[in-house]
């Protein structure tokens, strides 16, 4: 039996996932050629410490955890069209790291993160009719 509120949370990771990959990689479009000709191999420590250029625009776009994100919003969605319940310690583990990105840097959409891991956290089991068990 489908679980929604599973769904529904893997699709808004999925959504956050895109949009940000596709607004930075799009406002980064110009690194692009850098990044495939090699130009990050070899790069010095400070240019990981304090990115900038081509470096920070990878770091910002491709290479952050934009695709990651949509791969769980993906996985997430999978397992609740099977009716299977993600473990409540992935939703706690999003609002940890939404929280914590919140509190670092201000605006942010990283409260974002808080929607789909309040949905995982309070998600019910189902019984096999579809409703949700008595807890």
């Amino acid at each position: 039996m489908v679980n929604t509120v599973v769904v529904r949370a893997g699709r808004i990771l999925t959504f956050l996932g895109v949009l940000h990959i596709t607004l930075l990689g799009a406002q980064n479009i110009g690194h692009l050629g850098a990044w495939f000709s090699g130009d990050l191999w070899g790069l010095p420590r400070e240019e990981f410490v304090e990115p900038r250029g081509a470096g920070g625009a990878f770091w910002i776009s491709i290479g952050s955890f934009a695709v990651p994100l949509l791969l769980l919003g993906l996985l997430v969605s999978h397992f609740g069209r099977r009716g299977v319940r993600v473990p409540p310690s992935v939703g706690w583990g999003l609002a940890v790291w939404g929280a914590v990105g919140a509190a670092v840097i201000e605006p942010t959409p990283m409260l974002l993160i808080l929607l789909p891991a309040v949905l995982l956290i309070r998600q019910r089991e189902r019984t096999a009719d579809g409703r949700p068990s008595a807890r």
